[in-house]
């Protein structure tokens, strides 16, 4: 009995050692020249995102990833293998970190002569002073975008299936509709980008100062 308990503490030892050194966690940091696009596609699976826009020709990324904690090993898997995804296509670009078993923070500056999609899982995303086409899809979550000053649309649509939707702030005013457990915000105005945002739960939100 005595050897049986030496060599399950032995075996517990090894596994803590063989975690502790594997690595739980990494931040990337990364500058994309994005002098010639004019699109770029997020693909993310959990996350909190924060995008500012600039007037730059650069896109900064500067990203923290955290694997979830693996109670078998009393601590967190390895993510030594994790990248961003980074594929050019002409003047698209594509980001991809679609991994379900990281935990991700994103600040990313972002020029504002760029158009945005995303498809997020579950996440946070805030814009800050964006002025451009949006198509957005989130599963689970919220997100909250303000636009740059003076900045008008051509049409805002925010579509949430459990949870609310606010358009606010524009001289044209906008409509709000509630059903039982959802929401649809509309905005028609004198600009020429689009905003489509639909959330499956949790909520969107549109907003000039």
């Amino acid at each position: 009995m005595k050897a049986l308990h030496t060599l399950i503490l032995v075996a517990c030892g090894l596994v803590l050692s063989t975690s502790a050194m594997a690595a739980s966690s990494k931040r990337i940091q990364q500058q994309i020249d994005a002098a010639d696009l004019v699109h770029v596609d997020f693909e993310i699976s959990i996350a909190e995102i924060d995008i500012e826009v600039y007037d730059g020709d650069s896109i900064e990324l500067d990203l923290h990833i955290e694997a979830d904690r693996d109670w078998w090993i009393f601590g967190r898997n390895d993510i030594d293998d994790v990248e961003l995804q980074v594929d050019r296509n002409g003047e698209q670009l594509k980001l991809r970190l679609d991994d379900d078993d990281i935990e991700q923070e994103w600040v990313v500056r972002l020029p504002a002569h760029l158009a945005v999609s995303m498809d997020i899982g579950v996440g946070e995303v805030q814009f800050s002073d964006f002025a451009n086409n949006l198509n957005m899809k989130l599963g689970v979550g919220s997100m909250q975008l303000n636009v740059a000053e003076g900045v008008d649309f051509e049409s805002i649509h925010l579509k949430v299936g459990v949870g609310d939707t606010s358009v606010r702030g524009f001289d044209n005013g906008s409509d709000n509709e509630r059903s039982f457990v959802g929401a649809d915000s509309w905005y028609h105005g004198d600009g020429e980008f689009v905003i489509e945002v639909e959330v499956g739960v949790g909520d969107a939100r549109v907003r000039r100062h």
